[in-house]
């Protein structure tokens, strides 16, 4: 595998790495699912002959038209509130279903609907009760067969000239309801796949670019939102007719050897480029360990999910081993597809940082994924949160990934990861257009940058999935969802510090709406431990549990004329509105709620970059004024000392307070073994690691080698 990978890493004998952690079943066959390309088919190669670098060039530039423009239809077509802000994606396929061009919201969602169209071409095109024609319609959302979860649904249809197959074309993105226990999908607390709702693997939904209305009626059946599902399933219908459409005339224009082997083309141009990305950088092992706070059967638990970047020559090895075991009591579960997927929100975003995104880039890496474990999950159990996993994943791969790129011609990549401290609130009930609705706001989509090496990260900069989202308008949102937007803002210390700071989330306060009030569920992770790590001694951005305030007296405050402060800072540190104050874990139940009820949430703040000691002083002064952080934090964190009549810095006295924590950490400082030898002495209570597996190493009772042990030989 490499003189690097074979000389330090032993893999668990009996355990999975290569592959999902399950056999093939109905709809599934993760053999497909983990091919990578597929090899070049007797079209492609006849057409790769007849095309010039400039034909694939300008053929690349016109198939990412095509699907950013199918972007833009969809999302103006759709009435589902995630949809319209952007958690959706729309792809071109080759023949074989490798993507060649995608226009997305989410960029994970890229590298999840090729499996289920690979499975059609292998069993049902040749199976003469099934078969494939031009104008099917396929549906697929399970996430055995390569899919997200459940919530995440999308449609598909095979593109042909005259008798040949010559493309797929997707589209889809997250759905209101799935018909789980829960409204809105996400049910925080099933132990199985059975308690999440709709599974279909792969399912021909309509023929002649119809839906069979036997299948939509079971289809809608299956769901609370009946009308919204068929309206958005109609809408990625045109969608996918659009692409169809638009390929067909790029094939008519310049033939089909020319189109089919152009495509081809791109994805091979791909995979050099990231090659050559790869080569330039230095050789090494880096590793990292991200936490997890599980809620495991009504509790709070702690999991591991390490992870170690191995790059030799052009190649890339991302290992995830050590994995805390499954725990069968949760939703917190991911599949090695997912993992691999979800590694694409950090590599397009800023590793491959220029390339244009296609499944040729993901060529030169290799993914092994320790399962059965909560990151390779086996089949039964609930896989609703696994993303939660695969984004410790993502995240410790961005950590390794930015230090691998610091000593390089591509340092202007190195950030702290974009904040993914879960927690999302559904709302569901009537809204004020009279129809069922469940959903989570936009608000999901402004989430904190990390910090950059050179500067600071973005405020409410988008979804962790998704660099291409948009938080919506309020105003529209409250048509739309069965609850009321009070307040949406920048708060105060809710990001990580350093010499750069994090960026800061929006918060948003909002209450139910009138009579009927609403439904509230919600899931998540991060309640205690943040998900979101700096860089070069930078702080990790807070944790950011649910908050709730039942039965305030806001609306009566209001009516007296006072002005009510609703940032978060104010309404936790200081308390004024009467009401019961919950500070409670994200994953919850479905709970009704009244007007007057609040409902605080946000998808937390993004590390920060370097020692908070450099940080300019001038700078920590701005952050004062912006309202970014208060003055405990400008002098306890940064020891920036201010005057306090001319509210400027008064350098003399923060150097003083700078020199003395200098001093102060050089004193408590200890050697490497000193620490260790008290610190392998610790360990939390049974009760927190009571789904964790051995400690400290998951799989190995009683290793006693240092903290970073990850099963290497040396």
């Amino acid at each position: 595998m490499g003189a690097l990978f074979d000389h330090h890493v032993r893999l668990t004998a009996g355990l999975t790495y290569d592959r999902d952690a399950y056999g093939r079943g109905p709809g599934v066959d993760p053999d497909l699912i983990c091919h990578g390309l597929e090899p070049v088919t007797a079209l492609e190669a006849e057409g790769i002959g007849r095309v010039n670098d400039l034909d694939v060039e300008l053929l690349h530039h016109k198939l990412t038209a095509i699907v950013e423009e199918a972007r833009d239809v969809y999302m103006a077509l759709s009435i589902t509130e995630s949809v319209i802000t952007g958690d959706m994606n729309c792809g071109l396929f080759t023949a074989s279903g490798d993507p060649v061009a995608v226009a997305t919201g989410i960029y994970f969602h890229t590298m999840l609907n090729n499996a289920q169209l690979k499975y059609v071409n292998k069993y049902y095109r040749p199976n003469p009760t099934v078969g494939l024609r031009d104008g099917d319609i396929y549906f697929f959302n399970d996430e055995t067969a390569g899919g997200v979860h459940a919530f995440d649904m999308f449609t598909a249809a095979p593109v042909f000239f005259g008798e040949e197959l010559v493309g797929w074309v997707s589209c889809g993105g997250h759905q209101g309801d799935s018909g789980s226990p829960t409204p809105g999908g996400f049910n925080s607390k099933a132990r199985s796949r059975y308690e999440e709702g709709l599974h279909i693997q792969m399912m021909r939904i309509g023929s002649d670019w119809l839906l069979n209305q036997d299948v939509l009626d079971m289809m809608t059946g299956s769901v609370r939102n009946p009308f919204v599902f068929a309206a958005d399933l109609r809408s990625r219908v045109a969608t996918l007719k659009l692409i169809r459409d638009r390929l067909m005339r790029e094939v008519e224009r310049r033939g089909v050897h020319m189109v089919v082997g152009g495509m081809r083309r791109i994805l091979m141009r791909a995979e050099i480029e990231a090659r050559a990305r790869i080569a330039e950088l230095n050789d090494g092992i880096f590793r990292a360990v991200m936490f997890n706070d599980d809620d495991l059967g009504g509790a709070l638990g702690l999991t591991r999910i390490p992870v170690t970047m191995i790059k030799e020559g052009d190649g890339l090895t991302i290992l995830v081993q050590g994995v805390s075991p499954e725990n069968k009591v949760g939703p917190m579960h991911g599949t090695w597809h997912l993992v691999r997927a979800a590694s694409a929100v950090y590599l397009f975003s800023y590793f491959y940082r220029g390339l244009k995104p296609n499944a040729g880039l993901l060529q030169p890496i290799r993914y092994l994924v320790e399962g059965p474990s909560i990151a390779n999950s086996s089949y039964d159990v609930a896989h609703g949160m696994g993303t939660s996993i695969a984004a410790c994943v993502v995240n410790g791969a961005h950590v390794l990934g930015s230090k691998l790129l610091f000593d390089s011609a591509y340092r202007e990549a190195v950030q702290a990861p974009h904040s993914r401290n879960q927690n999302v609130f559904v709302f569901s009930g009537e809204n004020r257009r009279g129809y069922m609705a469940a959903n989570f706001s936009g608000a999901t989509n402004a989430a904190g940058q990390g910090a950059r090496f050179d500067s600071d990260g973005e405020s409410a900069i988008g979804f962790f999935w998704g660099p291409f989202t948009d938080s919506g308008e309020t105003e529209e949102t409250d048509t739309r969802l069965p609850h009321f937007v009070l307040d949406r803002r920048i708060d105060r210390n809710y990001h990580g510090y350093g010499r750069y700071r994090g960026g800061a989330p929006l918060v948003e306060v909002s209450t139910a709406c009138g009579h009927l009030g609403c439904v509230l569920s919600s899931w998540g992770s991060a309640d205690k431990l943040s998900h979101n790590p700096g860089l070069m001694g930078g702080y990790y951005g807070p944790p950011n549990p649910r908050i709730i305030i039942k039965r305030s007296d806001f609306f009566a405050r209001i009516a007296e004329g006072e002005d009510v402060d609703l940032s978060y800072y104010a309404l936790l540190t200081e308390q004024k509105l009467a009401g019961t104050y919950r500070i409670e874990p994200s994953g919850q139940r479905a709970e009704k709620f009244e007007e007057g009820d609040l409902m605080i949430f946000s998808m937390g703040g993004g590390g920060g970059y370097g020692d908070v000691l450099e940080r300019e002083p001038e700078a920590v002064v701005r952050d004062l004024r912006d309202g970014m952080i208060t003055e405990a934090v400008a002098r306890d964190i940064y020891r920036v000392l201010i005057d306090p009549e001319t509210g400027l810095v008064d350098r003399a006295a923060t150097e003083r307070a700078r020199a003395a924590l200098r001093r102060e950490r050089r004193r408590k400082g200890k050697p490497f073994d000193a620490f260790m030898r008290a610190w392998s002495k610790r360990k939390p209570p049974d009760e927190v690691v009571r789904y964790y597996g051995a400690w400290p190493e998951p799989r190995s009772p009683g290793y006693s080698k240092p903290f970073w042990g990850l099963h290497a030989t040396g």
